[in-house]
Protein backbone atom coordinates (compact mmCIF):
# COMPACT_ATOMS: atom_id res chain seq x y z
CA UNK A 1 0.00 0.00 0.00
CA UNK A 2 1.07 3.39 -0.64
CA UNK A 3 1.21 4.30 3.24
CA UNK A 4 4.39 1.87 3.40
CA UNK A 5 6.27 4.55 1.30
CA UNK A 6 5.78 8.11 2.50
CA UNK A 7 4.71 9.59 -0.75
CA UNK A 8 2.44 12.82 -0.77
CA UNK A 9 0.18 14.20 -2.89
CA UNK A 10 -1.45 17.55 -3.73
CA UNK A 11 -5.28 16.26 -2.76
CA UNK A 12 -6.96 14.59 0.59
CA UNK A 13 -6.65 10.40 -0.64
CA UNK A 14 -9.07 8.18 -0.47
CA UNK A 15 -9.04 6.05 2.18
CA UNK A 16 -6.57 2.71 2.59
CA UNK A 17 -7.99 -0.29 0.64
CA UNK A 18 -9.40 -2.87 3.08
CA UNK A 19 -10.85 -0.44 5.85
CA UNK A 20 -14.19 0.03 6.31
CA UNK A 21 -13.92 4.10 5.51
CA UNK A 22 -12.63 2.49 1.78
CA UNK A 23 -16.29 0.20 1.71
CA UNK A 24 -18.36 3.43 2.49
CA UNK A 25 -16.40 5.51 0.14
CA UNK A 26 -18.24 5.62 -3.47
CA UNK A 27 -14.92 6.07 -5.88
CA UNK A 28 -12.42 2.92 -3.93
CA UNK A 29 -15.54 0.65 -4.18
CA UNK A 30 -16.28 1.80 -7.67
CA UNK A 31 -12.98 1.09 -8.88
CA UNK A 32 -12.70 -2.13 -7.13
CA UNK A 33 -16.06 -3.22 -8.59
CA UNK A 34 -15.28 -2.92 -11.66
CA UNK A 35 -12.17 -3.78 -12.02
CA UNK A 36 -13.23 -7.57 -10.26
CA UNK A 37 -15.96 -7.78 -12.69
CA UNK A 38 -14.18 -7.36 -15.45
CA UNK A 39 -10.64 -8.98 -14.31
CA UNK A 40 -11.32 -12.41 -15.25
CA UNK A 41 -12.23 -11.28 -18.89
CA UNK A 42 -9.17 -9.11 -19.82
CA UNK A 43 -6.26 -12.14 -20.13
CA UNK A 44 -8.49 -13.34 -23.12
CA UNK A 45 -9.83 -9.80 -24.53
CA UNK A 46 -6.06 -8.92 -24.02
CA UNK A 47 -4.74 -11.91 -25.94
CA UNK A 48 -7.37 -11.62 -28.81
CA UNK A 49 -6.19 -8.06 -29.21
CA UNK A 50 -2.50 -8.85 -29.32
CA UNK A 51 -2.56 -11.80 -31.35
CA UNK A 52 -5.01 -9.90 -34.15
CA UNK A 53 -2.48 -6.87 -34.06
CA UNK A 54 0.73 -9.69 -34.52
CA UNK A 55 -0.64 -11.02 -37.54
CA UNK A 56 -2.31 -7.58 -38.78
CA UNK A 57 0.73 -5.56 -38.25
CA UNK A 58 3.04 -8.46 -40.57
CA UNK A 59 0.16 -8.61 -43.31
CA UNK A 60 0.94 -4.66 -43.46
CA UNK A 61 4.85 -4.57 -43.27
CA UNK A 62 4.92 -7.57 -46.10
CA UNK A 63 2.81 -4.97 -48.38
CA UNK A 64 4.04 -1.98 -47.84
CA UNK A 65 8.18 -3.25 -48.38
CA UNK A 66 6.99 -4.17 -51.69
CA UNK A 67 9.24 -2.06 -54.32
CA UNK A 68 6.17 -0.02 -55.70
CA UNK A 69 5.42 0.86 -52.24
CA UNK A 70 8.12 2.06 -51.34
CA UNK A 71 8.81 5.16 -53.58
CA UNK A 72 6.15 6.85 -51.32
CA UNK A 73 7.61 8.54 -48.19
CA UNK A 74 4.05 8.25 -46.59
CA UNK A 75 3.94 4.38 -47.33
CA UNK A 76 7.40 4.34 -45.74
CA UNK A 77 6.31 6.12 -42.40
CA UNK A 78 3.28 3.82 -42.81
CA UNK A 79 5.41 0.73 -42.93
CA UNK A 80 7.48 2.11 -40.13
CA UNK A 81 4.28 2.63 -38.00
CA UNK A 82 3.63 -1.31 -38.58
CA UNK A 83 6.83 -2.11 -37.93
CA UNK A 84 6.36 -0.31 -33.92
CA UNK A 85 2.49 -1.90 -33.62
CA UNK A 86 4.40 -4.81 -34.47
CA UNK A 87 6.89 -4.80 -31.98
CA UNK A 88 4.17 -3.46 -29.47
CA UNK A 89 2.17 -6.55 -30.34
CA UNK A 90 5.49 -8.81 -29.84
CA UNK A 91 5.80 -6.85 -26.20
CA UNK A 92 2.18 -8.07 -25.60
CA UNK A 93 2.75 -11.66 -26.39
CA UNK A 94 5.82 -11.64 -23.97
CA UNK A 95 4.01 -10.03 -21.25
CA UNK A 96 1.54 -12.83 -21.35
CA UNK A 97 3.95 -15.87 -21.90
CA UNK A 98 6.21 -14.20 -19.37
CA UNK A 99 4.19 -13.85 -15.66
CA UNK A 100 0.45 -14.59 -17.33
CA UNK A 101 -0.06 -11.24 -15.15
CA UNK A 102 0.56 -13.06 -12.13
CA UNK A 103 2.71 -11.27 -9.50
CA UNK A 104 5.46 -13.61 -9.18
CA UNK A 105 8.46 -14.87 -11.62
CA UNK A 106 10.33 -18.29 -11.72
CA UNK A 107 13.97 -17.05 -11.70
CA UNK A 108 15.50 -13.40 -11.84
CA UNK A 109 15.67 -13.47 -15.32
CA UNK A 110 11.56 -13.67 -16.95
CA UNK A 111 11.50 -10.67 -13.88
CA UNK A 112 14.25 -8.29 -15.79
CA UNK A 113 13.04 -9.91 -18.73
CA UNK A 114 9.39 -8.19 -17.56
CA UNK A 115 11.17 -5.26 -17.14
CA UNK A 116 12.58 -4.76 -20.08
CA UNK A 117 9.49 -5.53 -21.97
CA UNK A 118 7.89 -2.78 -20.11
CA UNK A 119 10.09 -0.55 -21.49
CA UNK A 120 10.04 -1.77 -24.76
CA UNK A 121 6.05 -1.58 -25.16
CA UNK A 122 6.45 2.06 -23.75
CA UNK A 123 9.41 2.94 -26.70
CA UNK A 124 7.55 1.16 -29.70
CA UNK A 125 4.04 2.23 -28.87
CA UNK A 126 5.87 5.67 -28.52
CA UNK A 127 7.48 5.98 -31.50
CA UNK A 128 4.35 4.60 -33.37
CA UNK A 129 2.82 7.70 -32.27
CA UNK A 130 5.69 9.86 -33.40
CA UNK A 131 5.73 8.68 -36.77
CA UNK A 132 2.33 9.44 -37.24
CA UNK A 133 2.88 12.96 -36.47
CA UNK A 134 5.94 12.93 -38.89
CA UNK A 135 3.64 12.27 -41.92
CA UNK A 136 1.61 14.70 -40.86
CA UNK A 137 4.48 16.80 -40.44
CA UNK A 138 5.96 16.10 -43.87
CA UNK A 139 3.18 16.76 -45.23
CA UNK A 140 2.50 19.76 -44.08
CA UNK A 141 5.73 20.74 -45.29
CA UNK A 142 4.58 19.48 -48.54
CA UNK A 143 2.01 22.26 -49.05
CA UNK A 144 4.66 25.16 -48.49
CA UNK A 145 6.59 24.71 -50.54
CA UNK A 146 7.47 24.72 -54.40
CA UNK A 147 7.43 21.66 -56.82
CA UNK A 148 10.59 20.60 -56.25
CA UNK A 149 10.93 20.87 -52.46
CA UNK A 150 7.31 19.16 -52.28
CA UNK A 151 9.04 16.19 -53.65
CA UNK A 152 11.41 16.20 -51.28
CA UNK A 153 9.11 15.89 -48.33
CA UNK A 154 7.14 13.32 -50.14
CA UNK A 155 10.44 11.16 -50.58
CA UNK A 156 11.14 8.06 -48.83
CA UNK A 157 15.01 9.88 -47.98
CA UNK A 158 12.79 12.44 -45.99
CA UNK A 159 10.55 9.49 -44.29
CA UNK A 160 13.24 7.81 -42.82
CA UNK A 161 14.99 10.97 -42.02
CA UNK A 162 12.21 12.38 -39.97
CA UNK A 163 11.46 9.23 -38.28
CA UNK A 164 15.17 9.11 -36.85
CA UNK A 165 14.90 12.32 -35.92
CA UNK A 166 11.94 11.58 -33.98
CA UNK A 167 11.88 7.88 -32.63
CA UNK A 168 15.77 8.03 -31.25
CA UNK A 169 14.75 10.58 -28.56
CA UNK A 170 11.96 8.18 -27.94
CA UNK A 171 13.64 5.34 -27.14
CA UNK A 172 16.41 7.25 -24.69
CA UNK A 173 13.87 9.01 -22.69
CA UNK A 174 11.73 5.88 -22.33
CA UNK A 175 14.44 4.65 -20.30
CA UNK A 176 13.22 5.93 -16.76
CA UNK A 177 10.57 3.08 -17.36
CA UNK A 178 13.72 0.80 -16.35
CA UNK A 179 14.15 2.66 -13.18
CA UNK A 180 10.35 2.54 -11.80
CA UNK A 181 10.13 -0.81 -10.54
CA UNK A 182 12.96 -3.57 -8.85
CA UNK A 183 13.26 -7.21 -8.34
CA UNK A 184 13.29 -8.37 -5.02
CA UNK A 185 12.90 -11.75 -3.38
CA UNK A 186 11.76 -12.87 0.01
CA UNK A 187 10.92 -16.26 1.49
CA UNK A 188 7.39 -16.18 1.39
CA UNK A 189 6.76 -14.37 -1.92
CA UNK A 190 9.63 -15.65 -4.17
CA UNK A 191 10.80 -13.45 -6.90
CA UNK A 192 8.87 -10.67 -7.62
CA UNK A 193 8.47 -6.97 -8.80
CA UNK A 194 8.18 -4.17 -6.87
CA UNK A 195 8.11 -0.20 -6.49
CA UNK A 196 12.05 0.77 -6.68
CA UNK A 197 13.78 2.63 -3.80
CA UNK A 198 14.50 5.52 -6.63
CA UNK A 199 10.98 5.79 -7.17
CA UNK A 200 10.06 6.28 -3.29
CA UNK A 201 12.65 8.91 -3.06
CA UNK A 202 11.47 12.44 -1.96
CA UNK A 203 8.11 11.55 -1.28
CA UNK A 204 7.79 9.61 -4.21
CA UNK A 205 9.09 12.17 -6.13
CA UNK A 206 10.31 9.90 -9.00
CA UNK A 207 7.31 7.95 -9.79
CA UNK A 208 5.30 11.22 -9.85
CA UNK A 209 7.35 13.20 -12.26
CA UNK A 210 7.48 9.49 -14.57
CA UNK A 211 3.94 9.54 -14.55
CA UNK A 212 3.67 12.97 -15.69
CA UNK A 213 6.55 13.14 -18.26
CA UNK A 214 5.24 9.99 -19.69
CA UNK A 215 1.21 11.06 -19.50
CA UNK A 216 2.20 14.11 -21.50
CA UNK A 217 5.15 13.42 -23.75
CA UNK A 218 4.09 10.22 -25.22
CA UNK A 219 0.36 10.35 -24.72
CA UNK A 220 -0.91 14.39 -24.80
CA UNK A 221 1.72 15.96 -27.00
CA UNK A 222 1.41 13.75 -30.28
CA UNK A 223 -2.40 14.23 -29.89
CA UNK A 224 -1.98 18.06 -29.63
CA UNK A 225 0.77 18.10 -32.68
CA UNK A 226 -1.60 15.38 -34.58
CA UNK A 227 -4.32 18.36 -34.00
CA UNK A 228 -2.31 20.56 -35.19
CA UNK A 229 -1.29 19.28 -37.82
CA UNK A 230 -5.20 18.32 -38.96
CA UNK A 231 -6.85 21.85 -38.64
CA UNK A 232 -3.50 23.24 -41.00
CA UNK A 233 -4.57 20.22 -43.52
CA UNK A 234 -8.05 21.53 -43.36
CA UNK A 235 -7.40 24.84 -43.93
CA UNK A 236 -5.25 23.83 -46.94
CA UNK A 237 -8.09 22.06 -48.32
CA UNK A 238 -10.62 25.15 -48.24
CA UNK A 239 -8.02 27.39 -49.96
CA UNK A 240 -7.68 24.47 -52.52
CA UNK A 241 -11.93 24.58 -53.09
CA UNK A 242 -11.48 28.35 -53.38
CA UNK A 243 -8.97 28.14 -56.75
CA UNK A 244 -9.37 27.60 -60.53
CA UNK A 245 -11.28 24.41 -61.25
CA UNK A 246 -8.38 23.12 -62.71
CA UNK A 247 -6.26 22.86 -60.07
CA UNK A 248 -8.60 22.73 -57.15
CA UNK A 249 -9.29 19.11 -58.92
CA UNK A 250 -5.71 18.08 -58.84
CA UNK A 251 -4.95 19.53 -55.27
CA UNK A 252 -7.96 18.19 -54.26
CA UNK A 253 -6.74 14.73 -55.49
CA UNK A 254 -3.36 14.99 -53.99
CA UNK A 255 -4.53 16.34 -50.41
CA UNK A 256 -7.36 14.42 -49.19
CA UNK A 257 -6.09 10.92 -49.42
CA UNK A 258 -3.25 11.59 -47.21
CA UNK A 259 -5.65 14.15 -45.21
CA UNK A 260 -8.17 12.06 -44.54
CA UNK A 261 -5.64 9.70 -43.61
CA UNK A 262 -4.17 11.82 -41.07
CA UNK A 263 -7.48 13.27 -39.61
CA UNK A 264 -8.60 8.97 -39.37
CA UNK A 265 -5.74 9.23 -36.89
CA UNK A 266 -6.45 11.77 -35.42
CA UNK A 267 -9.73 10.44 -34.24
CA UNK A 268 -8.21 7.48 -32.98
CA UNK A 269 -5.39 9.02 -31.27
CA UNK A 270 -8.16 11.27 -29.31
CA UNK A 271 -10.26 8.23 -28.62
CA UNK A 272 -7.20 5.83 -27.17
CA UNK A 273 -4.08 7.77 -26.39
CA UNK A 274 -5.79 10.88 -24.69
CA UNK A 275 -7.51 8.65 -22.06
CA UNK A 276 -3.79 7.55 -21.18
CA UNK A 277 -2.28 10.38 -21.17
CA UNK A 278 -4.87 11.94 -18.83
CA UNK A 279 -4.72 8.77 -16.58
CA UNK A 280 -0.81 9.18 -16.10
CA UNK A 281 -0.65 12.63 -15.51
CA UNK A 282 -3.81 11.99 -12.91
CA UNK A 283 -1.24 9.46 -11.25
CA UNK A 284 1.60 11.60 -11.05
CA UNK A 285 -0.50 14.54 -8.86
CA UNK A 286 -2.70 11.80 -6.99
CA UNK A 287 0.22 9.09 -6.17
CA UNK A 288 -1.44 8.00 -3.20
CA UNK A 289 -4.36 7.27 -4.84
CA UNK A 290 -2.28 5.81 -7.83
CA UNK A 291 -0.92 3.18 -5.80
CA UNK A 292 -3.85 2.27 -3.81
CA UNK A 293 -6.51 2.22 -6.81
CA UNK A 294 -5.93 3.88 -10.20
CA UNK A 295 -2.91 1.50 -10.73
CA UNK A 296 -5.58 -1.35 -10.88
CA UNK A 297 -7.53 0.52 -13.61
CA UNK A 298 -4.18 0.22 -15.93
CA UNK A 299 -5.67 -3.42 -17.38
CA UNK A 300 -8.15 -0.57 -19.37
CA UNK A 301 -5.11 1.46 -20.69
CA UNK A 302 -3.24 -1.26 -21.88
CA UNK A 303 -6.53 -2.43 -23.92
CA UNK A 304 -6.85 0.98 -25.25
CA UNK A 305 -2.92 0.47 -26.07
CA UNK A 306 -2.55 -2.51 -27.96
CA UNK A 307 -6.22 -1.75 -29.51
CA UNK A 308 -4.09 1.28 -31.34
CA UNK A 309 -1.96 -1.05 -32.79
CA UNK A 310 -4.52 -2.58 -34.66
CA UNK A 311 -6.17 0.65 -35.81
CA UNK A 312 -3.27 1.12 -38.67
CA UNK A 313 -4.60 -2.43 -40.26
CA UNK A 314 -8.27 -0.92 -40.38
CA UNK A 315 -6.65 2.31 -42.11
CA UNK A 316 -5.14 0.29 -44.78
CA UNK A 317 -8.21 -1.61 -45.75
CA UNK A 318 -9.26 1.76 -46.41
CA UNK A 319 -7.01 2.18 -49.49
CA UNK A 320 -7.47 -1.50 -49.86
CA UNK A 321 -7.71 -1.24 -53.86
CA UNK A 322 -3.97 -0.74 -53.92
CA UNK A 323 -3.30 -2.82 -51.43
CA UNK A 324 -5.14 -5.97 -52.05
CA UNK A 325 -4.05 -5.58 -55.98
CA UNK A 326 -0.54 -5.86 -55.01
CA UNK A 327 -0.34 -8.08 -52.29
CA UNK A 328 -2.35 -10.42 -54.96
CA UNK A 329 -0.29 -9.70 -57.63
CA UNK A 330 3.27 -9.98 -55.96
CA UNK A 331 2.47 -12.93 -53.75
CA UNK A 332 -0.57 -14.79 -54.50
CA UNK A 333 0.78 -15.03 -58.21
CA UNK A 334 3.85 -15.51 -58.08
CA UNK A 335 4.36 -18.07 -55.06
CA UNK A 336 1.11 -19.40 -54.70
CA UNK A 337 -0.95 -19.43 -57.61
CA UNK A 338 0.94 -22.73 -59.22
CA UNK A 339 0.25 -25.11 -56.76
CA UNK A 340 -3.51 -23.35 -56.68
CA UNK A 341 -5.01 -26.15 -58.46
CA UNK A 342 -3.45 -28.81 -57.03
CA UNK A 343 -4.38 -28.21 -53.03
CA UNK A 344 -7.56 -27.02 -54.05
CA UNK A 345 -8.10 -30.42 -55.56
CA UNK A 346 -7.08 -32.21 -52.75
CA UNK A 347 -9.38 -30.51 -50.29
CA UNK A 348 -12.20 -31.13 -52.65
CA UNK A 349 -11.31 -34.46 -53.12
CA UNK A 350 -10.87 -35.35 -49.50
CA UNK A 351 -14.09 -33.35 -48.47
CA UNK A 352 -16.28 -35.47 -50.48
CA UNK A 353 -14.93 -38.59 -49.19
CA UNK A 354 -14.86 -37.03 -45.78
CA UNK A 355 -18.36 -36.20 -45.64
CA UNK A 356 -20.01 -38.89 -47.52
CA UNK A 357 -18.26 -41.42 -44.61
CA UNK A 358 -19.85 -38.87 -41.59
CA UNK A 359 -23.16 -39.53 -43.41
CA UNK A 360 -22.87 -43.01 -43.73
CA UNK A 361 -21.65 -43.27 -39.88
CA UNK A 362 -24.46 -40.77 -38.96
CA UNK A 363 -27.42 -42.57 -40.77
CA UNK A 364 -27.37 -45.40 -39.15
CA UNK A 365 -30.61 -46.22 -36.99
CA UNK A 366 -28.88 -46.02 -33.75
CA UNK A 367 -27.13 -43.10 -34.38
CA UNK A 368 -30.50 -41.16 -35.27
CA UNK A 369 -31.41 -41.70 -31.90
CA UNK A 370 -29.77 -38.26 -31.64
CA UNK A 371 -31.01 -35.05 -32.55
CA UNK A 372 -27.34 -33.56 -32.15
CA UNK A 373 -26.53 -36.66 -34.32
CA UNK A 374 -29.41 -35.69 -36.56
CA UNK A 375 -27.90 -31.75 -36.98
CA UNK A 376 -24.21 -32.74 -37.71
CA UNK A 377 -25.17 -35.18 -40.41
CA UNK A 378 -26.90 -32.32 -42.05
CA UNK A 379 -24.10 -30.56 -41.44
CA UNK A 380 -22.39 -33.23 -43.77
CA UNK A 381 -24.91 -33.21 -46.44
CA UNK A 382 -24.42 -28.91 -46.44
CA UNK A 383 -20.44 -29.78 -46.94
CA UNK A 384 -21.34 -32.61 -49.49
CA UNK A 385 -22.45 -29.99 -51.10
CA UNK A 386 -19.78 -27.33 -50.97
CA UNK A 387 -17.76 -29.70 -51.92
CA UNK A 388 -19.63 -31.20 -54.92
CA UNK A 389 -19.87 -27.32 -56.11
CA UNK A 390 -15.91 -27.15 -55.91
CA UNK A 391 -15.80 -30.00 -57.92
CA UNK A 392 -17.69 -28.05 -60.52
CA UNK A 393 -15.89 -24.98 -60.45
CA UNK A 394 -12.50 -27.15 -61.18
CA UNK A 395 -14.08 -28.36 -63.72
CA UNK A 396 -15.85 -25.60 -65.18
CA UNK A 397 -12.65 -23.47 -64.48
CA UNK A 398 -13.61 -21.18 -62.51
CA UNK A 399 -11.64 -21.24 -59.20
CA UNK A 400 -8.21 -21.30 -61.48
Amino acid sequence: MASEYNCTQFTEPFPEPGTDEASNSTIPWFITTVVKLYRPYHYYLLTSIVVFAFFANIFIVIVLSHKEMRRSGVNVTMMLIALCDFGCSVTGLAQLFLRNYSDNYSSYLTAYSQITVDYLSVAFHASSLYLAVGMAFCRVMSLNFSNKNRDRWQSPKYALRVACVLCSPVFIIATFVLFINAVKETEEDGIYLDISDLSVLNECLYIKLTLMASGFCFKILPCVSMLVFSVFLLRQIDKGKQSSTHNRSDRKEKIDRSSRFIQFVLVVFLVTESPQGVFSIIGGFAIIDYINYLQTLSIFMNILAFFNTTTSFIIYSAFKFSIESIFSETYLTRSYRPYHYYLLTSIVVFAIFANILIVVVLSHKEMRNSGVNITMMLIALCDFGCSLTGVTQLFLGTSL
